[in-house]
């Protein structure tokens, strides 16, 4: 059983957008069950744009929160209509009507290259109970992402760029030890399936040698060593396992992939070999975190034709 726990859902858009009120009804529905935060990078962004401040750690923040395919983001921009009656019974703090409507425009603009990502939910109606228990359902189905969703998330994360390519892109996913959802037939894809075995058995010879003492100190290592290792120069660079709490901890880091043909099988592959390692080191009644880094997401075939 995988999952794509959400680690953060921002809930982002103007004053008087109806965050508050969204915020609320998404607790009131699911008892609490996620980490919802009032605003993202995106407002600081946005103030820094509406004040003429220098934008780069904005930017560089809310490349952070986006690119974490974990998090999710929710921009409600309501006709300016509703915002402006809003302010007009209510008033506002800091915004007068004139910077109300700069502050939506920003945003206006901010979502229409925002809502390209496949993390990102952009709300044009006033929040309402039909509307919130519907992004419940949306935010659940999010968490139950399988292997060909994950694989979409990134394609089209790829193609939100001007350039086809994402920097830095990475998600987490968590089993309960049964990695039911690993699909056989796809670890023998031809173009791949060498390469895949290679992996798998460099790996299974690292463990077995540190446990069996097969290295520069002599020492032979538990399942709790930091030693079991893999890396090479190849587009999986590094894998890395650790078990901690009787959970087994294992770090993806991806140099490079092209994520409209190979992806989908790498991510399978590297869930099974998380299976295998969990086997190895007989882990009973516990869970494995799988932390995906894939560096370069890209579209081959675009990037190639430019």
């Amino acid at each position: 059983m995988i999952k794509r726990p959400v680690n953060y859902i921002f809930i982002e858009g103007p004053d008087l957008s109806g965050k508050t009120t969204l915020y609320n009804k998404i607790h009131s529905h699911t008892n609490y069950r996620w980490n919802i935060q009032d605003r993202s990078a995106l407002s600081m962004l946005t103030h820094a744009k509406q004040y003429g401040r220098n934008e780069f750690s904005h930017i560089e923040q809310l490349r952070s929160e986006l690119f974490n395919l974990n998090n999710l983001i929710i921009i409600l921009l309501p006709p300016w209509q509703v915002i402006s009656k809003r302010f007009t019974e209510r008033g506002d703090e800091i915004q007068n009507l004139a910077s109300l409507k700069q502050v939506y425009d920003i945003f206006v603009e901010a979502a229409s290259e925002l809502s390209k990502y496949p993390n990102v939910i952009v709300v044009n109606d006033e929040v309402d109970e039909q509307l919130s228990r519907y992004l419940v359902s949306k935010i659940r189905e999010y968490e139950d992402a399988s292997t060909l969703d994950i694989k979409v998330n990134c394609l089209n994360a790829a193609y939100a760029s001007s350039s086809n390519e994402c920097i830095g892109l990475n998600f987490t996913l968590f089993d309960d030890g049964s990695f039911d959802d690993i699909d056989s037939g796809d670890l023998l894809y031809d173009e791949e399936v060498d390469y895949y075995n290679d992996i798998l058995l460099s790996v299974k010879n690292k463990i077995f040698k540190e446990i069996n003492g097969e290295n520069e100190y002599g020492r032979k290592e538990d399942e709790g060593s930091r030693r079991f290792i893999y890396s090479s120069d190849t587009c999986i660079s590094l894998a890395h396992f650790l078990v901690r709490n009787n959970t087994l901890d294992c770090k993806y880091f991806v140099r490079s992939s092209n994520v409209k043909d190979t992806l989908y099988y790498d991510i399978n592959f590297l869930k099974h070999l998380s299976s295998e390692v969990f086997n190895i080191l007989d882990i009973k009644d516990g869970f494995c975190r799988m932390s995906f880094m894939i560096n370069s997401s890209h579209i081959l075939d675009i990037i190639e034709e430019e």
